[in-house]
This record gives structure tokens, C-alpha cells and sequence, in this order.
């Protein structure tokens, strides 16, 4: 018999998990009566409370957060017996638009009573900075690196906006001072050596709350989507801008696309780099990514 277990982080949102936390319980409880529910205290707590419950095949974990609280719960479950489900109460909510998750509470409730499972891939990444350190990390929606992660970073430092305008307006303040860095790509066999002004790698389409920059990625497919810009001028980011939110810029001569199992980043000047919308570092030099095929048991 199935057993939920709602993994609740209330500061998803910039908060909006505290101020909602009374009702939400109650919504669980109507869908779910004999539901678990967790709150989690700190950094990382979800992913702790998700891998104490991984090997129970009738374990269903169900994130209730944004993008990193999915983060936190889809390290700890990734080839694991437990089945995933989010219910999503954050700023960008980008994993669940492969799954046409809800963000209204109570329709994503309904659905994940109703839902079907499906397997889902992920992706791993092993990180080394300038200092010879090396890191790992799981990751399910995207990874951005260079522009991508300078505006992920940015996002930390607002308490009040969230959702699309949260991005734009990273955005814009991230444009007047960043400075594209030269990286080289290697996937496939061949090499992408120059300024790039930002390299996004799409197991799902959406990223930054609304932004396709991988449009025609899918989630089971068994290959990362990757969209390579070139460096660009100001103007010229103004003019691609509003076609990324509708994932139409294809069209642009500074844009390219790649799928691939695996790939490669280096610079040898220090970058950055973000996955599922948390920044992972300041100071990468050398970034390996490759997809993990049907790591994860979804239900939605």
C-alpha cells in the first residue's frame, strides 16, 4: 500500500511555504488523510529526510517546494526504489512544466491522486574549481553555466519577487556587468572553443521561471538538450530575449543547439555554474556532465 510522505520546505517561495504552511497542511489532509508531513529545518534537510526513505518501493516522497527543494529530494531518491512527486510552492517552478504539475494546490493535489508514473532521466555533474577541488552533484531540470548562473545567483539577493519578474529583473542587472567569458565545449567529438556568452544544459525546456531555453528537450529521452549563445551585445540580448521566453530562438545566428549523452566545459578564468537554479560554484574551471537514464520513478 502506498504511503505519502509531503517533504514541506517553508521557505520555498521567499517564504511563501511559511505563510501558507497552516493551509497547506489542511489540503494534504483532504486528499491525503494519512499523509507524513515534514518540514524541513535547514539546507539539505529535505534531501536527509528523502534518503532515510528511498529503498521503500511504497514510499511516495513528494516534494512541496520549488526547484531546489525538487533538487534536494531527487539526489536523495535517484536509483532508488521510492517513487518522486512535487507539489510546487516556489519562485520558478520549472521541473513540474514537464509534467504538467499545477501551481495552483489543490489541482496539483488532485492530480498527483490521479497520476500515472513515469520514469524520468536526470544528470550528474562533477565540478572542479580553481583550486583542484572537485564536487558532484545530481541534477534534474538544467544546469547553466556562465550567464545562466551569474542571473541564478542574483536571484538570491531579492526577499520580495518571485517568478518571471524575479528572472527579468536579474536579468537586467546582471546584463551591465557581466563579462562573457572564453570557454570551450567538447561533446560529440567535435569542440565549440570561444566567448560564449552562457552554455544551458536542458533535461527539461523551461529554466529561470519561464525561460525555454532548451524548448524541445524531453525528460525521458536518454540525451541533454544543450543551447550554446555566442557572445552577444546588449542590444543583441535585448532583441533574443523575449523570443527565449516562448522558446523560439532558434532563429538567432548566436544561438545553438546540441542533444548529447555527455559533454565537457573548461575556462581557464573562473566560472560559474548553477543547477535546477542553486548555485553549485563561483569558481569552476572544469565542468563534466552526462545524463543518468530513467534515474527517477515520477509520479504526476
Amino acid at each position: 500500500m502506498e504511503k505519502y510522505i509531503f517533504i514541506v520546505n517553508p521557505m520555498a517561495g521567499k517564504g511563501r511555504g511559511k505563510k501558507i504552511l497552516q493551509s497547506l497542511r489542511t489540503n494534504i489532509l483532504e486528499f491525503f488523510p494519512k499523509a507524513e508531513i515534514i518540514t524541513t529545518e535547514r539546507r539539505m534537510h529535505a534531501y536527509d529526510l528523502a534518503l532515510e526513505r528511498k529503498n521503500d518501493p511504497e514510499n511516495v516522497i513528494v516534494a512541496v517546494g520549488g526547484d531546489g527543494t525538487v533538487n534536494e529530494v531527487g539526489n536523495a531518491l535517484i536509483e532508488g526504489n521510492a517513487t518522486m512527486s512535487v507539489i510546487p510552492i516556489g519562485s520558478g517552478n520549472d521541473f513540474v512544466k514537464m509534467f504538467n504539475i499545477p501551481t495552483n494546490i489543490n489541482k496539483a493535489l488532485e492530480k498527483l491522486k490521479q497520476g500515472l508514473r513515469r520514469d524520468s532521466d536526470a544528470g550528474f555533474t562533477t565540478i572542479t574549481s580553481a583550486d583542484g577541488s572537485k564536487s558532484d552533484r545530481y541534477f534534474l531540470n538544467g544546469i547553466g553555466i556562465g550567464f545562466d548562473a551569474a542571473v541564478a545567483d542574483q536571484t538570491r539577493k531579492f526577499k520580495r519577487l518571485s517568478g518571471v519578474s524575479l528572472y527579468a529583473v536579474s536579468v537586467a542587472i546582471v546584463l551591465f556587468k557581466y563579462e562573457t567569458p572564453n570557454m570551450m565545449m567538447s561533446l560529440n567529438g567535435s569542440m565549440y572553443n570561444g566567448e560564449h556568452f552562457l552554455i544551458a544544459i536542458g533535461n527539461g525546456k523551461c529554466a529561470g521561471g519561464g525561460f525555454y531555453l532548451t524548448p524541445e528537450a524531453e525528460i525521458d529521452d536518454g540525451l541533454l538538450d544543450v543551447c550554446l549563445v555566442d557572445n552577444v551585445s546588449i542590444p543583441q540580448v535585448m532583441r533574443i530575449f523575449p523570443s527565449v521566453m516562448k522558446g523560439k530562438h532558434k532563429k538567432h545566428n548566436k544561438v545553438h543547439f546540441y542533444r548529447t549523452d555527455a559533454l565537457r566545459v573548461e575556462s581557464q578564468k573562473e566560472i560559474m555554474i548553477h543547477a535546477d537554479g542553486e548555485v553549485l560554484s563561483t569558481n569552476a574551471i572544469g565542468i563534466d556532465i552526462r545524463v543518468v537514464p530513467k534515474a527517477l520513478k515520477i509520479l504526476a
